[in-house]
């Protein structure tokens, strides 16, 4: 007779360890673009970028300027002053996870409407970024520049995102505001259309497309955000 032999005892399986993954930085091209609310016409149609950050667009309903509309993100107020900026952006590329509207500056008699700042927080493979858009009075109104500046400012050091800040600062090289939100200006040269960003995030392929009704050239950048500025 014969005896089975007694079952191998199996030991348990040991866990896996965790699997790390590295994220590497977040890449998007970036454009910034002065409509020129004054002409009757939008150039915003033919500025490629994933996300587009808008000024002077009052006259403009940007969620008409894209052929595959429904495709795009809109950030716009409906009020003429709040709809002057305002911020576009590829959905397949970013999900907006909040938006917003904050006063830039009153114009305190001055013959302007009221300046904002309108942003999108976005979520991009993961990493999350504030997008904003904003339009500093003109040179004629410079003396309300110091108290947008620091309007600006304030806004900036309350995000806890990296943040990138497409403008018209109607100055070439505004180091003053630069240095007031603590963000790193770039721009082609002698343009006073370009970025505010946080310092890290890196500018490359830089560069103004041609003028064609709005007497802005549009900028256009690829932009790499280091995974470690999204989490602060």
């Amino acid at each position: 007779m014969k005896v089975a032999a007694p079952p191998i005892p199996r030991c348990p399986p040991s866990p896996l360890a965790p699997v790390k993954h590295h994220k590497g930085p977040t890449t998007l091209t970036i454009a910034t673009t002065n409509d020129d609310f004054t002409d009757g016409f939008s150039d915003v149609r033919h500025v490629k970028a994933d996300v587009v950050m808008v000024q002077e667009a009052k006259n403009t309903l940007l969620r008409k300027q894209r052929p595959d509309a429904s495709k795009w993100g809109v950030q716009q107020g409906q009020r003429d002053d709040q709809a002057g900026v305002g911020v576009l952006w590829k959905k397949r590329k970013a999900k907006a996870l909040d938006r917003g509207l904050a006063l830039g500056v009153d114009p305190h008699g001055a013959k302007m409407l009221a300046r904002w700042i309108s942003y999108v927080d976005m979520d991009v493979n993961g990493q999350k970024v504030r997008m904003v858009s904003v339009h500093r009075p003109p040179k004629r109104f410079d003396r309300l520049w110091g108290e947008f500046d620091r309007n600006l400012a304030r806004f900036v050091k309350s995000s806890k995102l990296p943040i990138v800040i497409g403008m018209d600062a109607n100055q070439v090289n505004p180091q003053r505001m630069a240095r007031a939100t603590g963000l790193k200006w770039h721009a082609p040269p002698n343009s006073i259309d370009g970025f505010l960003a946080t310092p890290g995030i890196k500018f490359s392929h830089m560069h103004r497309l041609p003028q064609r009704h709005s007497d802005h050239h549009p900028v256009v950048a690829d932009i790499s955000i280091p995974a470690r500025l999204a989490t602060k």
